[in-house]
Order: C-alpha cells, then sequence, then structure tokens
C-alpha cells in the first residue's frame, strides 16, 4: 500500500461517485454499495481496535409513526435477535468477542432523524487463538440489524414492553435535570414547527401508544426508506465487513430513499419570550441567537467560542467574574441551523440584568470587533479540539458522519487551515448577522 503526505478529498459526501483519501497512515475511502447505501471506512494503524456503524437517516413526523415508534427501534435490537432471544445470551456471545460491545441511538441530524447501531471490538490482530473477531462481530451487528426476534409478524410483544419502559424512564428522566429540561423547553420554542423543536425520543404520550406492530411498522420504514450511513473506524482494512455488509442489505427491498438534508431555522418577526416556573432554587435562562443568512461557518464557530465557549470568553469573564450575575454562563453554535444559544444559570432577581448583560456583549462585538488576542485564543482552543480528533476512533467517526449535509468532505487538517484565516472584521460581519429570536426562562416558583 502507498501511503501520501497529503490528504485529498475532492468529492462531497452526497455525490455519486468514489472518494479515496490517503494522510500518512491514516486512510479515508467512501463509495456507494447500494441504493441508497454508502461505506466509509477510516483506517488507522495506530489503534487496536475497529468499531463499525450503521445508521439510518429517515424523514421526521411524516409517514404515519411517531417518533417514539421510532426511538423505540434501537432499544429493541440492541437487547436481542432471533439468534440470541433475550439480552443475557446477547450479551454471552458479546463476551466471547474479547468483550465486544454494541451500542444504539437515536439524534436528529439537521432536519433528519438518525437512528445508528455501532458494534466495537479488538483487532484480529490480538485474538489469542487466531478467531475472526472483525468478521464475527460484523455479523452479530447483522443479526442484531435484519434478523429481530418476531412473533405474528410484529417484534416481539415482551421484549417490545420492556424496551417501551426504559424509553418512557428515559424521556421522564429529562425533568430530574432542570438543565436539560430548560433546555429542551427552549428549544420547543426556538425551533417551533421545525423538527428540531421536538426530542427525538418523542413525548410519553406517544411512547404509551407504542405497540410491536407500529414498532415493527417504524422499522420496515427504516430498511425500506432510510439513506443507510455505513462508517467503519479502526486499524482494519475492512474488507470482509464491507462484503458481509454489502451483501446483507443487497436483499433488502428499498424504494423512495430518504435524501437527509438542514434548512436554517426561520427567524421569528418579533423576539418571542417565555418564562416558566418550577421547584428550583435558581433560575435558568437561555437566549437563542439566529442568523439564516449566515454563510462563514469559521467565524461562526469562533464568534461563539469568543463570546462564551471557553474559560476566557466574555460572558465568563465579564458577566459572571466581573460582574457576579450568574453561576455560569456560556454558549455554543449550531452551524446547520445557523443558531448560536447562550444559557446561564443565574438568580432570579439577576435575570433581566443577565439577559441584557449578553445582548450588550453581542452589540459589543457589532459595534467594535473582537481584538487580535482573543480570536488567537478561539483559535487556539478549537484548534486543540481539532488536532484530538484522531485520538479516538468514535470521534474519527464522528467528524466524518458529521459532515453528511455539507458540499465537501473536509478533513480536521484542512478545518485548521480554515480557521487560520479568519480575521476579527469576519467575525465582526458574522455577528452582525444574528438577531435575538427566542428568550426562555425557567424560574423558581414563588411561594407563599
Amino acid at each position: 500500500m502507498i501511503y501520501y503526505n497529503r490528504l485529498i478529498v475532492q468529492s462531497c459526501l452526497r455525490s455519486e461517485f468514489y472518494i479515496s483519501a490517503v494522510r500518512c497512515f491514516k486512510i479515508y475511502e467512501r463509495k456507494q454499495i447500494g441504493e441508497g447505501i454508502w461505506f466509509t471506512r477510516i483506517t488507522d494503524a495506530r489503534f487496536k481496535v475497529n468499531r463499525i456503524a450503521v445508521s439510518f437517516y429517515t424523514d421526521i413526523d411524516d409517514d404515519g409513526y411517531s417518533r417514539a415508534d421510532y426511538a423505540i427501534v434501537p432499544y429493541i435490537l440492541v437487547d436481542s435477535c432471533a439468534k440470541y432471544p433475550d439480552y443475557s445470551a446477547l450479551s454471552m456471545r458479546f463476551s466471547e468477542l474479547y468483550g465486544a460491545s454494541m451500542s444504539d441511538s437515536t439524534t436528529i441530524m439537521g432536519d433528519s432523524r438518525c437512528s445508528t447501531l455501532a458494534v466495537a471490538s479488538i483487532d484480529d490482530r490480538y485474538a489469542l487463538e487466531g478467531e475472526h473477531i472483525e468478521q464475527d462481530t460484523c455479523q452479530l451487528l447483522l443479526d442484531c440489524l435484519l434478523d429481530p426476534l418476531m412473533e405474528d409478524g410484529a417484534f416481539s410483544a415482551e421484549t417490545t414492553r420492556l424496551m417501551q419502559s426504559e424509553l418512557i424512564d428515559s424521556i421522564d428522566s429529562v425533568i430530574n435535570d432542570k438543565r436539560n429540561y430548560a433546555a429542551q423547553k427552549g428549544a420547543e420554542h426556538a425551533y417551533m414547527g421545525e423538527p428540531w423543536g421536538l426530542s427525538e425520543q418523542g413525548t410519553h404520550a406517544q411512547a404509551e401508544m407504542i405497540t410491536p406492530r407500529l414498532a415493527y411498522g417504524a422499522y420496515s420504514e427504516m430498511l425500506r426508506r432510510g439513506r443507510i450511513e455505513i462508517t467503519a473506524v479502526g486499524c482494519s482494512d475492512f474488507n470482509e465487513s464491507e462484503r458481509m455488509l454489502k451483501e446483507a442489505f443487497s436483499k433488502l427491498q428499498r424504494s423512495d430513499i430518504c435524501q437527509p438534508h438542514c434548512a436554517p431555522s426561520i427567524l421569528k418577526s418579533d423576539t418571542l419570550d417565555i418564562s416558566e416556573d418550577m421547584p428550583m432554587q435558581q433560575a435558568i435562562l437561555r437566549m437563542y441567537f439566529k442568523a439564516p443568512e449566515m454563510d462563514d461557518r469559521y467565524a461562526g464557530v469562533l464568534l461563539s467560542t469568543i463570546l462564551g465557549g471557553m474559560t476566557t470568553s466574555r460572558f465568563f469573564m465579564n458577566i459572571r467574574e466581573k460582574e457576579s450575575l450568574c453561576y455560569y454562563c456560556s454558549c455554543f453554535s449550531n452551524r446547520f441551523k445557523r443558531v448560536i444559544t447562550a444559557y446561564a444559570g443565574v438568580d432570579p432577581q439577576n435575570v433581566q440584568r443577565t439577559r441584557e448583560a449578553i445582548l450588550a456583549e453581542f452589540r459589543d462585538v457589532c459595534e467594535n470587533g473582537v481584538s487580535e488576542e482573543e480570536l488567537s485564543r478561539a483559535k487556539l482552543e478549537i484548534i486543540n479540539d481539532a488536532r484530538s480528533i484522531y485520538d479516538g476512533v468514535n470521534a474519527i467517526a464522528s467528524w466524518y458522519s458529521g459532515q453528511l449535509m455539507d458540499s465537501t468532505v473536509i478533513t480536521p487538517e484542512e478545518y485548521i487551515e480554515q480557521l487560520k484565516q479568519v480575521t476579527p472584521e469576519r467575525i465582526q460581519q458574522a455577528c452582525r448577522k444574528y438577531s435575538l429570536d427566542t428568550f426562555y426562562v425557567l424560574m423558581p416558583e414563588v411561594t407563599e
């Protein structure tokens, strides 16, 4: 195999042709292996483990099945399969494979749902008796994905009941973490009418309505219509896994394939102010700034970092430390939705002052820009994070899968080079595009 010193990625993720890239001992390759099915491999000889993830991208709320119907599917698939009909049997099989493991998730990526099953295992080189760990683990993944435990043409009633209980517990548990609850409720108002407005897990009421047949219907739609993205990361060349996955998925009857998409969040004509009371000690505020016309990805992330994304940020130094208005004050950006979300924990009497202080920092950047020093600190913060991506298979997989809806694929090195080119003037121009869309505050209940 020939290795090059420079990584070249010339095509976009959504293109219909082959992409191959090599950087020193790192290999990136992407190709289509079926109708709406893509296989991406990232090989790095430093690792001793391999991870294979299969993600199904589906449209949201348009096919008669609820979010909860879809959310329970990964729960069911990782619990058992026809060959290993209960969790104990499945766990024992993973233990036999040197402690291999399986994980699941349901998230919203852009404006699409992403349901993922992933397996991780040591590489075949470290098997004591020459076992084919990667092959066996990949087969186990396929067993769970394509041969679930069935009863009367639907999922097992007992498995569905147990996983339904777990899903409901997960949905209900958010109220126990007031920060997460505030984030969920704030998003409902900020992204009203958009896929991001509701939890990917659905509501308690939706989860209560799940049946084995409804869950199986959502699963069938995933197999038929889902855009399938397979990501393999580790030290293997994954040739055998690719063959197995391609052969297995070629047997599916597929049509009307979902195309993952994303649109900037809609800016409201007037700022929405929402307050809600709960039994708690401090208030939690969330402010959603939107810039639908924002097109400078790199200035956007640096702006968010300067304002509230590092320990020397303006929010931390000015609002928390100098003015002592809050217990914490930070922000983060969503580049797909063109939104910066600021959040803070404050005493109830300081809510309005904190709001004004956050707005003042935005105004100051709009009017006066940022200094070279704070821009340099922000660049260093993000660059260090980008360089750490190669430290683990999960981070590498997240980096490349997170670019599915981008027009081009970029490496961490290319990302770093683009960040270095950002000037204070670009930060100022980016900030001027943001407007406050939604102000949400979770307040302590007033007791008599």
